[in-house]
């Protein structure tokens, strides 16, 4: 092991350094659909298919239309519908998807996973 570390037990292969396990404005999910919509719209950006502050733009908006509209129209807030709604947006815009595309899950006969 290279570096020196404050804590005997790092291992880099085992995840994030012990003093990052504590940051506060780390993001947290509640599901893994909304880390994996995480991942997926920080790696677009990443690999220059738009840059982030378009997607951030999207994500202010879609929370600026969900602030503005009547309480009783609203539903519940769900930050990570959120970013959903604001992938979806920059993925259409950018054309990263065919046109037509049906989800793996959604098309007939379904997914088969190895079992």
């Amino acid at each position: 092991m290279s570096g020196d570390h404050e804590h005997d037990d790092y291992d880099p292969e085992a995840g994030f350094h012990p003093s990052c396990v504590s940051d506060q404005a780390r993001p947290t999910f509640d599901a893994d659909w909304q880390r994996r919509a995480f991942g997926l719209a920080v790696a677009l950006s990443e690999f220059g298919h738009y840059p982030w502050d378009a997607f951030q733009k999207e994500l202010i908006g879609s929370i600026g239309s969900w602030q503005d509209a009547p309480a009783d129209a609203r539903g519940r807030w769900e930050y990570y519908q959120h970013w959903v709604a604001a992938l979806s947006s920059v993925v259409d815009r950018n054309g990263l998807l065919e046109e037509g595309y049906v989800n793996p899950e959604d098309r007939e006969g379904g997914v088969q996973h190895a079992g």
